[in-house]
């Protein structure tokens, strides 16, 4: 893999920009010979509109700015590009689009590398997460705005290390900016291990970058208190209360559905972007592939002559 993406590479203006093309070599420009991974394909996902951007300072004919568009129209109708990302999760069920209350600053890191400055703190990731399922829980079950006798508790937390998350600071020419962010939801229950499971995905609002994410999984609790008429103890007994029916079944669609999504978003997003990128700059990308190379040919044929010498060289001394 590259130190740097390719794009930035072929046109070393782009690097002066916040712009961030993706770099794997399992997606080379122009679309991989074969198919692609389910993670390679999210990842490519959330650099979308960065490659998007490559193709537009490259320079595109009319014909190829229109299908540009068409590539536009369809990241927009599957819920933009954090709409896409989480798609490719295959999570059954609805999954809720919000826009969440502003980050404040004592959540982001500050740090001297640009790397980390504006990253959301995985307290604060959490604690936005952790609000969000409470919101949705009560909009799913309405007895839980009001009951006192149900209790649901966290059993797991889980905080995905991958994709890496970005900051929410956007360099502009008037100073920092802060971006809002806003969230996509879903919401199940897994009636073989009793867990409800709450999963969320956050990205800025236009820019749609990924800024980290949440997994919690919870045990609803229902309490039923019976008095003994004799002694007047109290006995509580607990039981669980996730046979509502009213949260999906499973947290995961089935491996074919999974596949059909796969398949939907290669063939509406992916591809077509992969054929615009064929046709305006792959040709340069690939020769600068080439060159690499070459580079790295020569350099694995200077190393053992190198060695060679500095053996001779000692043998002489001894």
């Amino acid at each position: 893999m590259p130190r740097i993406p390719p794009a930035l590479q072929v046109f070393p203006t782009l690097t002066r920009f916040a712009i961030r093309p993706r770099r794997l070599a399992e997606v080379p420009i122009g679309g991989p010979a074969s198919s692609v991974s389910a993670k390679a394909l999210q990842q490519s996902a959330i650099h979308l509109y960065h490659d998007l951007g490559v193709l537009v300072f490259a320079g595109c004919s009319v014909r190829e700015v229109r299908r540009i568009g068409d590539v536009l129209k369809e990241i927009v109708a599957l819920g933009g590009q954090g709409g896409l990302v989480t798609r490719l999760d295959a999570w059954e069920g609805e999954v809720v689009r919000r826009r969440e209350k502003s980050v404040e600053e004592k959540d982001l890191y500050k740090s001297l590398d640009e790397k980390r400055t504006g990253i959301i703190k995985p307290t604060a990731l959490l604690q936005l997460a952790t609000s969000r399922f409470e919101k949705t829980f009560k909009e799913r079950i309405p007895e839980l705005k009001s009951a006192k006798d149900i209790d649901i508790r966290e059993t797991q937390v889980i905080l995905p290390a991958s994709p890496p998350p970005r900051g929410i600071i956007n360099k502009t020419v008037d100073g920092p900016r802060r971006l809002p962010i806003e969230s996509f939801t879903t919401m199940g229950v897994n009636r073989v291990s009793g867990f409800t499971i709450g999963e969320t995905r956050f990205f800025t609002v236009g820019s749609n970058n990924y800024v980290g994410g949440a997994r919690v999984d919870y045990m609803m609790l229902k309490y039923d208190e019976k008095k003994d008429s004799k002694d007047k103890s109290a006995n509580v007994s607990v039981t669980p209360y996730w046979g509502h029916g009213k949260l999906k079944q499973r947290r995961r669609a089935s491996d074919e559905t999974q596949g059909a999504i796969f398949d939907d978003v290669v063939s509406k997003v992916m591809q077509p972007l992969w054929d615009v990128e064929r046709s305006v700059w792959a040709t340069k990308a690939e020769e600068l592939a080439k060159k690499e190379k070459k580079e790295a040919r020569k350099g694995e044929a200077i190393i053992p002559n190198q060695g060679l010498l500095e053996r001779l060289y000692k043998d002489k001394e001894q």
